[in-house]
């Protein structure tokens, strides 16, 4: 059983009958011992008189005391304005405020120590990813730069080292383009031209851009239902990034010989637009760091397949941008689905 502290006024109070009854008893002691003859009146008038002056003093004195000490541990814990508007004049029920407030201070603390550490390990991975994303075109680069540069009679050979040293600086450029798009999304520097557009129309010009590629990896591109028009108000180019970025993902890491399939779910005041292919899926433990920058599933494969590790990222703040929301849900050999919602169009 848990037992609650005291209050102040049960603390002064047992401390006052304590002296009352201390001081009864010395003089009833002296009555018995000296016979001064101490009547039974005089002993209650003077039980009475104790207990109420030391009942007063000892309140003044421990109400300042425990005052003082709160006054204190509300500054520690940033809230020195609680203390004054609310607990200040709460004599009553101090001690469970205090504790109430202390202990959701702790579990705050504790909260954002958890949240520091995390951060800490993320900015460990970021650092290490970026600095391998960029060390590998620089010297690749590099590498073919030098061996131009001490002569190669072969003009064949020549040629190909320096589309092979200027497909590294695109891949380079690629990936600081990205980088700082991410960042101006992430401080808020990237502004929105939303309007009015066909999101269907738009995803056809995205099939009709990624033809060849589907037609490569013999993937049937589709838009299931085939709906006339579905009318959004959001930003048409970054909302094609976004189309952009996902089928071309379903192309590249679904199955040979797969479908990549678009649907539109009417939500009422949104749309949601869901790509998904029937590819290998992803493993449950890896979805949660899908749209992490730099993270990436099968790490030789993707840049095997040209990614830079931010597409995703940059998916997600566009999306987070309009106020709206991006999920996943895949289950591995069968389906994998990206959704998100874009608002309708009222006139």
């Amino acid at each position: 059983m848990r037992w609650s502290s005291p209050s102040p006024n049960i603390i002064a109070l047992l401390t006052s009958l304590a002296v009352a009854i201390g001081a009864n008893i010395f003089l009833f002691a002296l009555d018995y011992f000296f016979h001064i003859g101490f009547h039974w009146e005089l002993l209650l008038g003077n039980f009475l008189v104790i207990l109420i002056f030391s009942l007063v003093l000892y309140q003044f004195t421990l109400y300042k005391f425990i005052h003082n000490k709160i006054k204190t541990i509300y500054k520690t814990i940033g809230k020195p304005l609680k203390y004054k508007n609310e607990v200040k004049d709460n004599n009553k029920n101090i001690m469970q405020a205090v504790e109430r407030d202390v202990a959701a201070w702790a579990l705050n603390k504790n909260k954002q120590i958890r949240e520091l550490k995390k951060l800490e390990t993320y900015r460990r991975e970021f650092v290490g990813n970026v600095s391998h994303e960029l060390k590998t075109p620089i010297f690749n680069a590099l590498g073919y730069i030098e061996t131009l540069l001490d002569g190669i009679e072969d003009e064949k050979m020549e040629r190909d080292y320096l589309q092979k040293a200027a497909a590294n600086i695109e891949r380079l450029e690629t990936i600081v383009t990205d980088l700082l798009e991410v960042s101006k999304f992430e401080s808020g520097q990237m502004k929105l031209h939303k309007a009015c557009f066909d999101i269907v129309e738009l995803t056809q010009k995205v099939f009709y851009q990624y033809e060849i590629q589907a037609e490569e990896h013999d993937v049937t591109l589709k838009i299931e239902g085939q709906p006339k028009e579905v009318l959004v108000f959001a930003d048409p180019n970054r909302i094609l990034q976004v189309l952009e970025n996902l089928i071309s993902n379903s192309i590249k890491y679904g199955k040979i010989g797969g479908t990549t399939i678009v649907r539109f779910v009417d939500l009422e005041e949104q749309m949601l637009i869901e790509v998904s292919d029937n590819g290998p899926g992803i493993d449950e433990k890896d979805i949660p760091r899908l749209f992490e920058r730099f993270f990436r599933t099968d790490k030789g494969r993707s840049r095997k397949m040209g990614g830079t590790g931010l597409g995703l990222s940059i998916v997600k703040h566009i999306i987070e941008a309009h106020e709206q929301t991006i999920n996943i849900r895949s289950e591995p050999d069968v389906e994998t689905t990206f959704g998100f919602t874009v608002q309708k169009y009222v006139e």
